[in-house]
């Protein structure tokens, strides 16, 4: 039986990537069924252009500013603005100006997801741009652009 999960955005329970993905719920807590994670994204902060086949994705951004692009639209998230991605939908998100964005990223369903950023912090450093789209391919991601 599932059992309520009770959690903060000032609770860390793992930190990934140099600290800039804090994760807030992990998929074993909700039998795989949600991921969430806050990404901190200093000044020109990016992830570039992909697809999910299996996750769906809901940005809510907390604080600074950021650049949604969401199929053929582009979108300036503000403070307070949740927005969905659905699944197979080609997505990307940047900082915009000279703050550091915190945006709370809710990954639905979450296991594959959590299993991506888990093996990609694995990887040295020097080796996750390198080794980034063959891992994700292997997670139903595809990265459109470096």
């Amino acid at each position: 039986m599932r059992q309520p999960v009770i959690t903060s955005t000032s609770d860390t329970r793992k930190t990934l990537l140099d600290g800039n993905r804090q994760v807030k719920l992990d998929a074993s807590a909700t039998d795989g069924d949600v991921y969430l994670v806050e990404g901190i994204m200093p000044e020109g902060s990016a992830v570039p252009l992909h697809i999910h086949e299996h996750e769906d994705e809901i940005f809510h951004v907390l604080e600074g500013q950021v650049k949604v692009v969401l199929g053929d639209q582009t979108i300036d998230g503000q403070p307070g603005d949740i927005v969905y991605l659905p699944r197979g939908i080609r997505h990307s998100i940047r900082t915009v100006g000279a703050t550091t964005a915190r945006v709370l990223n809710y990954v639905i369903p979450g296991r594959n997801f959590e299993a991506f950023f888990d093996a990609l912090h694995q990887l040295p450093p020097a080796d996750r741009s390198a080794q980034r789209a063959q891992l994700a391919q292997a997670h139903g991601i595809t990265f459109l652009e470096a």
